[in-house]
């Protein structure tokens, strides 16, 4: 796995200015804080150190070959996840779920990855206003849990009395995925409570989707995949 460049921006509400990011030399497959771009902000810092009190809107994080997953974190919590992109594949800004406004300790924490792995990221925001962020490798044929990514709970366990009202699905595995083309969420007998449809984002940048999922315990998120 080489070390790469992942870069980008958040946002500011009102003023409309950006927040620069850059970190240099990240080892693909290994999540890390993206700071500030020390080219453009003298000291590379936290976010949150960098601009508290801004209020973040939008966000664009780019890196060079796959990528996981991007999120804010706050008190080892995800505050707000980033829809990331591969660099030159990136269409369009995508704002955030909800405004979120920085406070010091904050930071932007990213997982760059080769082109060819198969981590696969669900990305949620709840009608209660959480963000939470499911992840899982496929490894051949058979069906694979998303778990969260902070405590490896399934997806009952964590938003149990929750509903999902975004959400989007980053994975390569494209035609090797057979469970509605994406993630399945099944309920406690196995019957499919919603599905989410999978992008590639070395192909293109991934929309966020519209969902109305109510979430209960023992609900799973799960790919299935032939190969």
């Amino acid at each position: 796995m080489a070390n790469v460049t992942v870069v980008g921006y958040l946002r500011v509400a009102g003023s409309g200015d950006q927040i620069p990011l850059r970190t240099d030399t990240v080892a693909e497959g290994t999540e890390t804080t993206i700071t500030t771009d020390s080219n453009l902000t003298t000291v590379a810092q936290s976010v949150g150190t960098y601009k508290p009190g801004a209020t973040i809107v939008s966000a664009e994080i780019t890196a060079p070959n796959g990528v996981g997953y991007c999120y804010i974190l706050r008190q080892g919590l995800v505050l707000a996840w980033i829809v990331p992109n591969v660099a030159g594949v990136q269409s369009k800004e995508q704002p955030l779920c909800k405004p979120v406004t920085l406070q010091p300790g904050d930071e932007v924490r990213c997982l760059p990855l080769t082109a060819t792995a198969r981590n696969a990221s669900l990305l949620v925001y709840t009608a209660q206003g959480n963000s939470r962020i499911f992840v899982g490798t496929p490894s051949g044929s058979g069906t694979t849990s998303l778990v969260d990514l902070q405590d490896s709970n399934e997806i009952g366990e964590t938003l149990q009395g929750q509903t999902i009202v975004k959400a989007a699905l980053l994975s390569v595995d494209g035609g090797k995925i057979v469970s509605s083309g994406g993630a399945w969420i099944r309920n406690a007998s196995g019957q499919l409570a919603g599905a989410i449809p999978a992008t590639n984002p070395s192909a293109c940048e991934a929309m966020v989707s519209d969902v109305q999922i109510p979430i209960a315990l023992n609900f799973t998120a799960d790919i299935v995949t032939n190969a």
